[in-house]
């Protein structure tokens, strides 16, 4: 039997939301702020700025009818700033390394900052391959057209690729309309849901999840 692979996310998987200093995000809500001009009444807006931290940009401006002058400015806020991060991923991260199978990383999010991260947290050959799931580039593909590709790259059959994450609107979503195996991991914060194939609460359980599995298809190593 083939090798398989597993395919995690960043934010609230790896990494808690938390990590990443609030004040990273200042110039942006300063940008969105000055470019609101009454569009969104001010309590509302103050709550869609502190999602920032949890929730993808692009998320946040459909639900919360930002205008398109506020989407701009936060994308040059975004763009234009310089990240440097010291950040502590969560404490069961490193077992991560040692879950048999290809890891990649999909991440959606803005480059730069996702970047900065990745330099922060990873070494050379903790992942496969890692992507960024650009938010603001003209072609985006997509988590879904992105899991497709690992797959087809790989030469893996969709049950061959486990897709781990936080989000069920995002990559659990995603993953279980190309037919593969999903697992919500649930951290501080994180609402269970019932889109997931499986539900953890921490790595160790994915190891042993994957362990099992891989035991009741004698998998070869």
């Amino acid at each position: 039997m083939k090798d398989f692979a597993i395919v995690y996310d960043l934010d609230q998987t790896i990494l808690p939301a938390s990590a990443v200093p609030e004040d990273t995000f200042f110039p942006i809500y300063d940008a969105i702020r000055a470019a609101n001009n009454g569009q969104v009444p001010d309590d509302e807006l103050e709550k869609a700025l502190k999602k920032i931290r949890t929730v993808s940009m692009d998320v946040i401006v459909k639900e919360h009818n930002f205008s398109p002058e506020m989407e701009e400015a936060a994308k040059q806020a975004f763009l234009n700033n310089d990240y440097e991060f010291s950040l502590t991923p969560f404490e069961d991260y490193s077992v991560l390394k040692h879950i048999p199978g290809k890891r990649f990383l999909v991440t959606s999010g803005i480059p730069k900052i996702q970047q900065a991260k990745f330099d922060c947290l990873f070494k050379e050959g903790d992942f496969t391959e890692i992507y960024v799931d650009n938010i603001y580039d003209e072609n985006r593909l997509g988590k879904k057209k992105i899991f497709e590709k690992i797959a087809h790259d790989n030469d893996l059959i969709p049950d061959l690729v486990w897709i781990v994450g936080d989000n069920p609107d995002s990559e659990i979503t995603a993953g279980n309309e190309l037919g593969m195996k999903t697992v919500q991991i649930i951290r501080p914060g994180i609402e269970q849901s019932d889109k997931a194939s499986y539900v953890i609460s921490s790595f160790f359980e994915l190891n042993d999840l994957v362990t099992k599995w891989r035991a009741s298809l004698k998998f070869k190593a």
